[in-house]
């Protein structure tokens, strides 16, 4: 055991008045035993473990699938044994010295309780996502010393799994039940935030990813279970679908936040807005999240059909792409001709992507991604973004919900929590109420439609690349494709569109939605301009990079790489 403790006070802000820890003492060297005698300070060190272990903002997951352009050694088969490091080791250490000292101290019972609590979630989530990417890893469960024997062995998959719901249990049990509309509920853990994640984890290990044949349906039995738990909880608690699906990335702690990274400015920031933005209106960052076609033609019609199905009452058409869409298009995606009022522009702004209209930097799809930005956020702003990041919302509980009551055979129940977020979508619910859902589905339609659902509700949010893998969809969806934009050219002479633009930008886009293709015309363009996308079938399990089987004669490699025989199926 350290001696002494060091701390990163600054989060402390975010998330607890740290002023009386600070009136203390020295905080770069506090005695050890102090920490678990003091509430302040015992505060102090789990939020040093939140601001090491919390998720963060992410555009690397939309160019890796089928929502973005990018992500060339995943999509193209190019990936190492070196080129997935995810080893969060030093986090596991810090984490395990308070589950090893928290009960030596003399804080009050149900202080010990919440800390381990907090501290067990986080070493739960650290270890599955290490599992997720290698299978097996090895468990470390105590800080080690250095007279033990470090060279501690892959775990079996099964195994590390079990840890992780032994860990989820006990946080679990641990942590207070937290109010949605509560002062507690301030980005703190909570036990709704465990089961919430319990039952994320449990829809993995009942994917294919970790089950490929489909063989074992006590899995999804469990994860059924888990996630109608979590939702019971999380009801009660007074968390669900936010009424707004717009607003629910800029009304913060919201009843849909469920595990949220809280940033404050300037104490703690991100460029994610930044670097989605166009550059016009940005700095510091650019290039991220930029839609493809796919993407776009994903999004049914206002009535939940989509866009090819002859049965919706509403008639697409491919020049005027964005009319009588799914609501959520209009808060997703921005496209050429949108009202996008970014500042500084701010009111009546209106976005163009066509040819020459943007001078740095200008999208290559077509289309920008306008979830999660601020408009109210000038250039400066936005690179010190204080948006919080949502790594779990209702909506995806709900989801995970759906996906497992389906494979359970529980169909109707899955149509019942699709409906509601359509419903929160604002989709038409239609004669039938099925919010385009169509009826009758069987365990596999349904299926694919819930995956759907998950692609544009959580678009962007770090989620469909994910999805594809723990389903291993990308070969029969993916491999052979290549990724599409589009180039837009404008048509009208330099006069005609003078004409236009020295209209209000309400007349402007009233005269788009009635004349577009007088203006411009789309040309189709492949993204992927090199290579058809080649997913190689071990990329379901990375291989463990050489620097720690060099540090760790015992480890050994996954199969499938050069040298692998370890089973990540085990």
């Amino acid at each position: 055991m350290k001696k002494n403790i060091i701390f990163i006070a600054s989060f402390c802000f975010i998330l607890l008045s740290c002023q009386d820890v600070l009136d203390k003492q020295d905080l770069t060297a506090v005695n050890e035993t102090d920490v678990w005698n003091d509430i302040q300070l015992a505060t102090a060190y789990i939020s040093n473990i939140y601001n090491d272990n919390l998720p963060d903002w992410s555009s690397a997951e939309a160019s890796q699938s089928d929502e973005s352009q990018g992500g060339s050694s995943y999509m193209y088969g190019q990936l190492t044994e070196n080129s997935i490091d995810y080893w969060p080791y030093s986090q596991l250490r810090e984490i395990n010295i308070l589950l090893k000292n928290i009960d030596e101290g003399t804080l009050l019972q149900e202080d010990k309780n919440k800390l381990k609590g907090e501290a067990l979630f986080f070493r739960a989530y650290r270890y599955f996502e290490m599992m997720k990417r290698y299978g097996g890893v090895p468990l470390i469960l105590v800080p080690q010393e250095r007279n033990d024997d470090l060279l501690v062995s892959r775990s079996s998959t099964s195994d590390t799994f079990k840890q992780i719901i032994t860990d989820l249990n006990d946080a679990i049990n641990y942590l207070p039940a937290v109010s949605s509309t509560s002062g507690n509920n301030n980005g703190r853990v909570h036990k709704g935030t465990a089961m919430a994640l319990k039952g994320r984890i449990l829809l993995y290990w009942a994917s294919p990813q970790f089950d490929p044949k489909q063989l074992s349906t006590d899995r999804w039995q469990e994860a059924y279970k888990s996630n109608l738990e979590a939702i019971e909880q999380l009801e009660k608690d007074g968390y669900g679908l936010y009424e707004s699906f717009e607003n629910i990335w800029f009304n913060k702690m919201n009843k849909e936040v469920i595990f949220v990274t809280r940033y404050e400015r300037p104490i703690k920031t991100h460029n994610w807005a930044a670097a989605t933005r166009p550059l016009d209106v940005s700095q510091n960052a650019t290039g991220a999240n930029w839609p493809i076609l796919e993407m776009i033609n994903s999004f049914p019609m206002k009535d939940g059909k989509s866009i090819d199905d002859p049965a919706s009452v509403y008639t697409y058409d491919n020049g005027y792409y964005w009319k009588d869409r799914d609501p959520r298009f209009q808060a997703t995606i921005a496209y050429n001709g949108c009202l996008w009022e970014l500042q500084p522009i701010g009111t009546g702004r209106i976005q163009w992507t066509f040819s020459g209209a943007e001078s740095n930097n200008p999208t290559r799809t077509g289309f920008y991604t306008r979830k999660a930005v601020d408009i109210s956020q000038n250039a400066t702003e936005a690179s010190l973004g204080d948006t919080d990041w949502i790594e779990i919302r209702f909506a995806e509980v709900l989801l995970n919900f759906a996906e497992a009551a389906n494979k359970t055979g529980r169909i109707e129940e899955a149509y019942d929590a699709l409906k509601k977020i359509r419903d929160r979508a604002k989709i038409e619910p239609g004669v039938d109420e099925m919010y385009g859902l169509k009826q009758g589905m069987n365990m596999s339609e349904m299926h694919n439609a819930i995956l759907l659902e998950r692609k544009i509700e959580l678009a962007y949010e770090s989620k469909r690349y994910w999805d594809l893998r723990r389903n291993r969809l990308f070969e029969t969806l993916l491999n052979g494709t290549r990724r599409h934009g589009v180039d837009i050219t404008r048509t009208v002479s330099q006069s005609e569109w003078n004409l236009l633009l020295n209209k209000s930008s309400s007349e402007v886009i009233e005269e788009l939605n009635n004349n577009y293709t007088n203006y411009f015309v789309h040309t189709e363009k492949e993204m992927d301009t090199q290579f058809d996308i080649d997913w190689k079938e071990n990329y379901y399990f990375f291989a463990i990079p050489s620097d720690h089987l060099q540090l760790n004669s015992n480890l050994e490699q996954t199969k499938g790489w050069p040298g692998g025989t370890f089973d990540p199926l085990l």
